[in-house]
């Protein structure tokens, strides 16, 4: 109990409604460890140790998290993770790394892409999965700024080009769904 006639701070508690609390509600998704992955945020030539993001996955359910913690700005790519020990009967405790595209389930194709929705600005963003496969997931993060990737759809190319045409006019930036 509080000892003290304290206030509640609203703001704090926006903030939960707005960003923690719908997380919570899908606690399992970022709760297991079995496709828990950690990757290197690579800002230029140097990895970024400020830049902490990780993905899980649970079945089709996929979530990637990226917080800055440090006050700056950053920007740089995602592409693979950090290393980690190889599990399995043959892997002899070898050090493995995996690629983002790989952790997200994202197919290899020409015509595919991935969109997903970003929790906490709530922009919906659309990549091909080439560009994930190739390049990784380009970012950039204001001082403290974080991102919660979720709801990852995997789309196919239509016949009249309509998604790629929506690609190249959104430029990497997100939009309202």
């Amino acid at each position: 109990r509080a000892y003290w006639d304290e206030q509640v701070d609203e703001g704090l508690v926006r903030g939960h409604e707005m960003w923690i609390f719908p997380l919570l509600r899908r606690r399992w998704l970022f709760s297991g460890s079995e496709n828990f992955v950690l990757y290197d945020f690579h800002a230029g030539d140097s990895v970024d140790e400020n830049v902490f993001a990780y993905s899980n996955r649970v079945g089709e359910h996929r979530a990637l998290v990226l917080y800055h913690n440090c006050h700056s700005t950053t920007s740089g790519w995602i592409r693979e993770s950090v290393s980690f020990l190889a599990t399995g009967e043959n892997e002899g405790g070898r050090l493995d790394r995996t690629a983002l595209a790989d952790a997200l389930v994202a197919p290899d194709g020409d015509d595919c892409y991935l969109a997903f929705r970003d929790q906490t600005e709530g922009l919906e963003y659309l990549r091909t999965t080439r560009e994930l496969r190739e390049q990784g997931l380009y970012v950039e993060l204001k001082e403290y700024q974080f991102h919660v990737f979720m709801d990852f759809r995997e789309i196919s190319e239509d016949t009249d080009g309509s998604w790629l045409q929506l690609y190249k006019s959104l430029n990497g930036s997100g939009v309202a769904s």
